[in-house]
C-alpha cells in the first residue's frame, strides 16, 4: 500500500508529533508498504516530500514550527498524488492539516494535543471544523485526554502512540544521572527541572541532570546541556541515566519520552497530569505539577532508596512493552484498508 503521512510541524525539527510520524513511516516500509512523509522542512533520515521551509508561531503555550503559506495547498497535493491513503497528523492544525482535505484522496486523521479550552470550544461550536472533518474515512486519537477533546467530531479511535521497544541500546548507568527531555517552552517545566536540581544538589551533590533539548540553555554546575541529539544519541543518554523526569505543568496528551525513558530502564519522576498518569500507571512516581520543591523531593527520595528506584524501573520497562510502535501500526493498517477501498 502506498501511504502518504503528512506532519503540520517542521520533520527536522524536534517534537513528539514528528517523532511519531516519523516511527509509523519506517514500521509500515518494515511492513514492505511504501510510506513517505509530507511535511515542512526536510531530513536526511526520512524519505521525505518537503513543503518548504517552517516559521515558529506560539501554539497551547508552547512553539510550533508550522507552515502557514496558501502554496501549501498545492504542495500537498503534488506530495500525494501517488499515495493510496493519507494519514493526516493533526488534522485540523493549520494550513498543513487543513490542506489536506483538497488532495481527493482517503483520509485518516489522528489528534495529539490537549488544547486549550479556547479551543476545545472552538471545537465544539465552530460548523467548518466538523465539516472539514466529515471528509476522513476515520479518526484516531493518542489518548483519552486528546480524545475528549475532539469527542464531538463523532467516533474516534483510541489509538496510543508507539515507541521502539527493540534494539534499544544497554548502557551502565551513571550514578546519579537524572534526565530531561523537551523543549524550553514553560508548560515542559524545564525551569521547574532546574530549580529543583539546585534543591537536589544540597542533600545529593553528586547529582548531575542531563538535559536533552533543542533549545539554547545555559549550562551550570551540576546540569549538562545536550542541544539537538540524534535519536541515538538521546537512546544512549536515557540508558545511562537512573532517574527521569518530566515536571511537565500541564497541556500533555501522552508523554512519548516517558514511555522512551521507561524503556530505557529509568526510573520516572513525572508531573501528576492524567495523560503521564496513563501511560506510567504505578510504573512511576507522580509529584504535584509545577512544583519545584516536590520534584526535588521525589527525585531524592529515589535517590536514597536505591530498591525503590530499581522497583520503578522494572515497572516501567514492562510497561512500555504495551506501546510498542509495532501495536500502534497494527491499528492503523485496518483503518488503512477500509479508507482505500471505500
Amino acid at each position: 500500500m502506498r501511504i502518504a503521512l503528512v506532519c503540520p510541524y517542521d520533520i527536522g525539527r524536534f517534537g513528539g508529533v514528528q517523532n511519531q510520524v516519523t516511527l509509523i513511516a519506517a514500521a509500515l516500509r518494515e511492513r514492505g508498504h511504501d510510506a513517505w512523509v509530507v511535511a515542512p522542512g526536510d531530513t536526511t533520515t526520512q524519505p521525505v516530500r518537503s513543503l518548504g521551509k517552517s516559521l515558529n508561531w506560539a501554539v497551547n503555550d508552547s512553539t510550533a514550527p508550522l507552515k502557514l503559506s496558501p502554496a501549501v495547498v498545492g504542495r500537498i497535493r503534488n506530495a500525494v498524488a501517488d499515495a493510496e491513503v493519507v494519514h493526516v497528523h493533526e488534522p485540523l492544525m493549520p494550513l498543513v492539516g487543513l490542506a489536506a482535505r483538497w488532495t481527493g484522496k482517503p483520509l485518516i486523521g489522528t489528534f495529539h494535543a490537549d488544547p486549550s479550552l479556547l479551543i476545545r470550544r472552538l471545537y465544539r461550536y465552530f460548523p467548518p471544523l466538523k465539516w472539514h472533518l466529515a471528509s476522513f474515512s476515520s479518526l484516531a486519537a493518542v489518548s483519552e485526554t486528546a480524545a475528549s477533546a475532539v469527542e464531538s467530531f463523532g467516533d474516534v479511535h483510541l489509538i496510543p502512540n508507539g515507541i521502539a521497544t527493540t534494539g534499544l541500546p544497554q548502557r551502565d548507568r551513571v550514578s546519579e544521572r537524572i534526565a530531561f527531555v523537551g523543549r524550553a517552552d514553560p508548560r515542559k517545566g524545564l525551569d521547574i527541572a532546574l530549580e529543583a536540581m539546585a534543591q537536589v544538589r544540597e542533600a545529593r551533590p553528586a547529582a548531575h541532570l542531563v538535559v536533552v533539548t533543542p533549545d539554547d540553555v545555559r549550562p551550570r554546575d551540576g546540569i549538562s546541556i545536550h542541544r539537538n541529539v540524534d535519536d541515538d544519541a538521546k537512546a544512549d543518554l536515557l540508558a545511562t541515566s537512573e532517574i527521569y523526569i518530566a515536571p511537565n505543568r500541564r497541556g500533555e496528551s501522552f508523554g512519548l519520552t516517558l514511555a522512551e525513558a521507561m524503556a530505557a530502564g529509568a526510573a520516572c519522576v513525572v508531573s501528576d497530569l492524567p495523560a503521564f498518569a496513563a501511560v506510567a500507571g504505578e510504573a512511576a512516581l507522580r509529584v504535584e505539577p509545577g512544583s519545584a520543591p516536590a520534584l526535588r523531593d521525589g527525585i531524592v527520595e529515589l535517590l536514597e532508596n536505591r530498591m525503590r528506584m530499581r522497583e520503578l524501573a522494572a515497572a516501567g520497562r514492562s510497561r512500555s512493552e504495551h506501546f510498542s510502535i509495532d501495536t500502534t501500526v497494527e491499528a492503523y493498517l485496518p483503518l488503512y484498508e477500509n479508507a482505500a477501498s471505500a
